[in-house]
């Protein structure tokens, strides 16, 4: 009995006990808002993104006081205008023969019209055209013949001068004569028919077109002739003597083979040659070169 009533008596003072300790712990104080002393509750932060204005730049303002008066304002100069191309008609430089027989053109022109009794500056001033054989070979005995390569250029409406086309006379005769002789031989073409017919390949001197022997000498008066029908002025030159010469029956005619040489181009006609652009040939140049010089006035009708 005495042990269950100091079990009791335990209990009841271990009861006791622990009702106490629970009432002297005082309640757990609710959680302080954040912000620092004196907030009222929680403060929700919102995070704006960040704009960026972009600043513009301030354009000055000139005044129109300060503007130049409008016909004074500076004009940006225009570019010089592009010049076409040149247009120039090829030439092989392989062809020796044919870039000889043209500086042995040039070359006689030059020494006939060079002396008194040459031919006149008014004679090539009206011509439509020119052959020059420098170089043609005489033979005779009994029956004779004449043969000699050369060149023929063409004078355009605008006083420019063709390019040149390869020529060869050839002729004959027959009577009391005997001997070589090497002359020099120059035909001046009064009219645009006469050498035109050249370039249907070939005409006969006397017959196609009518030739005379030419006026010599710088004052010598070439506008008539003796026959006044005259087409074609013929010159020769022999040993330092310069006169008319009478070519009557002899072929003239184009030489094919030499133009497809110097122009590199199968088939090409003297037409096409009197009527394609300059060429380019250092030889031609100085040809034509002399040519407008000596004769500078445009052909006449």
């Amino acid at each position: 009995m005495i042990r269950s009533a100091l079990r009791a008596a335990a209990f009841v003072i271990t009861l006791t006990l622990s009702v106490s300790s629970v009432a002297a712990v005082p309640p757990e104080s609710p959680p302080q808002p954040m912000g620092g002393e004196g907030a009222k509750g929680i403060e929700t932060i919102q995070i704006q993104e960040r704009v960026v204005v972009e600043e513009e730049v301030p354009v000055p303002v000139t005044t129109p006081a300060l503007l130049p008066p409008p016909e004074e304002t500076a004009k940006a100069p225009l570019p010089d205008p592009v010049p076409p191309p040149v247009m120039e008609t090829p030439y092989n430089p392989m062809a020796v023969n044919e870039i000889t027989k043209i500086k042995a053109a040039t070359e006689v022109l030059k020494e006939i019209t060079g002396i008194p009794e040459g031919i006149s500056p008014d004679l090539l001033a009206n011509a439509y055209g020119i052959v020059i054989i420098p170089g043609t070979i005489k033979l005779g005995f009994f029956f004779g013949g004449r043969y000699g390569s050369g060149i023929a250029m063409m004078r355009g409406d605008n006083g420019s001068w063709s390019n040149p086309s390869f020529v060869y006379v050839a002729g004959g005769s027959f009577g009391l004569q005997f001997g070589a002789l090497s002359s020099d031989i120059i035909l001046v073409f009064k009219t645009r028919k006469s050498i035109m017919g050249l370039t249907k390949g070939s005409f006969t001197l006397g017959a196609d077109a009518a030739v005379a022997a030419g006026p010599v000498g710088r004052r010598a008066e070439a506008s008539t002739d003796w026959q006044l029908k005259a087409e074609i002025y013929s010159y020769a030159r022999s040993r330092g003597f310069f006169a008319g010469i009478s070519l009557d029956g002899s072929v003239l005619a184009i030489d094919t083979n030499a133009n497809e040489s110097f122009y590199d181009k199968p088939g090409i006609s003297a037409e096409q040659i009197f009527g394609t652009p300059p060429s380019s040939a250092p030889s031609v140049i100085k040809l034509k070169g002399f040519l407008s010089q000596y004769a500078s006035a445009l052909p006449k009708e």
